[in-house]
């Protein structure tokens, strides 16, 4: 039933000028048809995430797909936007119902590599490797990589890549756990 709802929200093709508002309507309608049953779904992924960088994902498709009181009016663009919405969090509601580890552990475990020198400071971490490795979907490597870049031990550039910071490069962050020879470094400094 998900696979079909997400056959369901096919892109919105034509001309923006072909559109008149009762077709764009529709399409509205048919996202919110097509979403709602899983909403319910969505929203116990949200609560159940332990990552931040997840549970804003799952706040922005859920306010998003969440059908307003009154009659829905919107542009071409806002419906091809929500069609593109509904079909991300249908795919990643079809991604989590196989058992994997959460984006937490994956965070945990990528933090695990970079302190065990696996992964090299200023080196670009291999986003596609690692989740075939730890057997999770890409995008749980993604938002884990963002949850690291909140501790700043790695940093996401502007080209999207990531990159292992250096322990001396990183500034310290209220969470971050600091390998021993930094905390005595800075013993010994005090």
């Amino acid at each position: 039933m998900l696979t079909a709802d997400i056959d369901a929200l096919r892109p919105v093709t034509g001309r923006r000028t072909d559109w008149p508002a009762e077709a764009i309507e529709g399409v509205f309608r048919r996202v919110y048809t097509s979403t709602q049953p899983w909403l319910s779904l969505a929203r116990t992924r949200r609560d159940t995430t332990d990552s931040p960088a997840d549970r804003a994902r799952w706040d922005v498709w859920i306010a998003a797909l969440t059908p307003p009181e009154q009659s829905v009016r919107g542009t071409y663009t806002q419906a091809c936007v929500l069609v593109g919405q509904g079909r991300e969090m249908l795919r990643a509601l079809r991604e989590t119902l196989a058992p994997c580890p959460s984006v937490g552990s994956v965070a945990k475990e990528i933090e695990r590599l970079i302190r065990a020198g696996a992964l090299k400071p200023a080196a670009r971490v291999p986003r596609r490797s690692l989740a075939r490795r730890l057997r999770v979907p890409a995008v749980y490597v993604d938002l884990a990589l963002a949850d690291l870049a909140a501790t700043k031990l790695v940093e996401i550039r502007a080209s999207g890549s990531a990159v292992v910071l250096d322990a001396a490069a990183r500034v310290s962050a209220p969470g971050l756990q600091q390998d021993p020879a930094i905390d005595e470094t800075s013993v010994g400094a005090a």
